[in-house]
């Protein structure tokens, strides 16, 4: 009998072991659980913040650079001018115009007919052919100027890439027909120049020359001179 009631102790104990170790787990997992519960509230918002975009486009590139979302610009670029400082230049009318006044649409003031050697250094500075001659060549400015025997111009001839743009057809409907039409196709193969001479108010002569090429009608280069009577 006695060893009866040890066998049955020993399976009571371990019974009460097991529940014990049960009961043990589920109170660390519920533990764990709640745990887990407690950080996961801790980490979230306290309250949702709902944030409505402006509704204009410029409110929303300023809302944009505000929030660090966006490099969008609020700034608006003043609108483009609509007639290029160069685009009186391809007009023969103006090149006429300002030639009555012994000088070029593509000219800085100060430089025309007339123009001492001095000013035109001070301008433009040393031209690619030198100080020395009668002949200044500025590619820079797409210019060539001939001075007289007292170093000042006579001569301008400027190639300007506006004045190629230029057909001798609208010359002729702007300006009229040239005084004297001359064919410099021995000089260059297709090429010809249309002449017109100015009259201005102080009784001298400019000439204005459109060279023009005969195939395609585009206008290579003018030039403006007049007949000085300096040796």
């Amino acid at each position: 009998m006695k060893h009866t009631h040890q066998s049955y102790d020993r399976k009571k104990l371990a019974y009460k072991l097991i529940t014990t170790s049960a009961l043990l787990a589920i109170g660390f997992a519920v533990m764990t659980g709640c745990s887990n519960s407690g950080e996961e509230k801790s980490t979230a918002p306290t309250r949702a913040e709902t944030v409505t975009p402006p509704a204009s486009s410029t409110d929303q590139n300023t809302y944009l650079n505000t929030n660090g979302q966006g490099s969008t610009s609020t700034h608006q670029e003043p609108a483009s001018s609509t007639a290029s400082s160069h685009g009186k230049h391809s007009s023969a009318a103006a090149i006429l115009s300002a030639a009555k006044q012994g000088t070029l649409p593509n000219l800085p003031k100060g430089i025309g007919l007339g123009t001492s050697s001095d000013l035109l250094f001070e301008l433009w500075g040393k031209s690619e052919s030198g100080s020395t001659g009668p002949m200044r060549s500025y590619a820079k400015y797409h210019t060539d100027i001939m001075l007289d025997g007292s170093d000042k111009v006579t001569e301008i001839t400027s190639s300007d890439p506006d004045y190629k743009k230029l057909l001798i057809k609208q010359v002729v409907d702007e300006l009229g027909k040239p005084t004297e039409t001359v064919d410099t196709s021995r000089d260059i193969p297709d090429t010809a120049e249309a002449n017109y001479t100015i009259n201005n108010t102080s009784g001298l002569s400019y000439y204005l020359v459109f060279s023009y090429q005969t195939k395609t009608q585009k206008v290579n280069y003018i030039r403006l001179y007049f007949n000085s009577k300096t040796p």
